[in-house]
């Protein structure tokens, strides 16, 4: 039986907002709380797990929207928990605001970075642009790819797990694939194939639901929003909300040469 090497939550897209009550509609079953209310439950859900994390990695859309007040709020609420989190931005954080407020440290654009625990590798990439309302998708630069590469090229022979916001693989599905998606995720692919042999996982968030894509061995797993959640089918084009989710996290756990990956549902 493989010893465990490493066991850490993977959490994303809180959304938190300047104001607590921001998101409540009682009248709207796709939004039944606050991003207050749906964060601080998450916080609280984590905090009960019956182990403690060696860390929590969030994978973006920390905040609503780039505003000073929400990345207080954010600081604030995500203080709470009782692990080191690692933050990746998303396409609604501002990354120089996330990370002056809530990491508490000076900004780097693009906030890419790498770091190692129990001699797991783990290599962030930020996926963000821009922050534009209606442009969710995304496009990494030249250097960020080629930074991937030089990464999977080395003789390394550390478990590797990498982590962005977007969605990267196309499913077949036009929201998924060409309205969500990064749109050089092949590339991103492509880069990451020398060091398949020792790539546990690749971690994003973004499409607010629970998914997983394999490809050439390699596993892509989102994990589900504190506040709404979304619905993804063949054929479909617009956002579609997902009345009957729940809430969740997911538990990952590095035994061996593999990750065990299990999803965490909690209540509001």
């Amino acid at each position: 039986m493989p010893d465990i090497a490493l066991r850490f939550v993977h959490l994303s897209d809180t959304h938190i907002h300047a104001d607590p009550a921001h998101g409540a509609d009682s009248g709207r079953s796709d939004k039944p709380h606050s991003t207050h209310q749906g964060a601080r439950a998450l916080v609280e859900a984590v905090n009960r797990l019956p182990f403690q994390p060696d860390f929590i990695l969030h994978t973006g859309d920390v905040a609503y929207d780039p505003d000073e007040a929400a990345y207080t709020a954010a600081r604030d609420i995500l203080a709470e928990l009782k692990a080191p989190v690692y933050y990746v931005p998303g396409n609604h954080d501002d990354a120089a605001m996330l990370q002056r407020i809530v990491i508490g440290r000076e900004p780097a654009i693009p906030y890419d970075y790498e770091f190692e625990i129990n001699g797991i590798q783990l290599v962030i990439v930020d996926s963000n642009q821009p922050y534009e309302m209606d442009s969710p998708s995304s496009r990494l630069a030249d250097a960020q790819i080629e930074r991937l590469h030089a990464i999977a090229r080395q003789p390394d022979s550390r478990p590797l797990i990498v982590a962005t916001h977007h969605n990267i693989l196309p499913i077949g599905i036009p929201w998924w694939d060409n309205y969500m998606r990064m749109q050089n995720g092949e590339e991103f692919h492509m880069a990451l194939l020398p060091a398949q042999h020792r790539l546990l996982g690749v971690l994003h968030g973004h499409v607010h639901m629970q998914a997983q894509t394999l490809r050439d061995g390699i596993s892509y797993t989102s994990a589900m929003s504190s506040w709404f959640h979304l619905d993804c089918q063949p054929g479909q084009t617009g956002t579609v909300f997902d009345l009957h989710a729940q809430p969740a996290f997911n538990v990952c756990t590095v035994a061996g040469r593999q990750m065990y990956i299990r999803q965490q549902t909690f209540s509001v």
